[in-house]
């Protein structure tokens, strides 16, 4: 799911919800606060170097600046890591991901997508519900 919301809007929220006022943002990121202020009203947009120190300035990925769907597989494995939970290899991915599947389709949380995954090798293989003989 993209985020809709212009970059300048992301970047405002994400600014309040670190509780920094442009001013902060300035002394902490480097960058003249009418600068910010033009990004976060659409007037321009950041090269990628100040988008950079902008995302390490608010301490959050360029992905989540930039509305990339990647933002919310960050943030899920951000979660992760801070309750402490360590993923060494792919078996251990694999094996997350399932359960987290197996959890959200509890919840009502799958499209009608169905996934096999074959114990001796890890490949996915994903085909249409309605295509499934298994």
């Amino acid at each position: 799911m993209k985020d809709e919301r212009t970059f300048g809007q992301r970047l405002r929220a994400t600014r309040i919800k670190a509780e920094y006022s442009q001013s902060d943002l300035e002394e902490i990121s480097g960058i003249p606060k009418a600068r910010l202020s033009r990004y976060e009203n659409g007037h321009v947009a950041p090269s990628i170097q100040t988008l950079e120190r902008l995302a390490r300035a608010l301490q959050v990925s360029e992905a989540s600046l930039l509305g990339d769907d990647r933002a919310l597989m960050e943030e899920f494995f951000n979660v992760l890591t801070h309750r402490g939970v360590r993923i060494e290899s792919s078996e251990q991915a694999i094996a997350l991901g399932n359960a987290v599947a197996e959890m959200a389709g509890a919840l009502g949380m799958v499209d009608d997508i169905a996934v096999e995954v074959d114990a001796a090798a890890p490949e996915i293989a994903v085909q249409s519900a309605s295509d499934a003989r298994w």
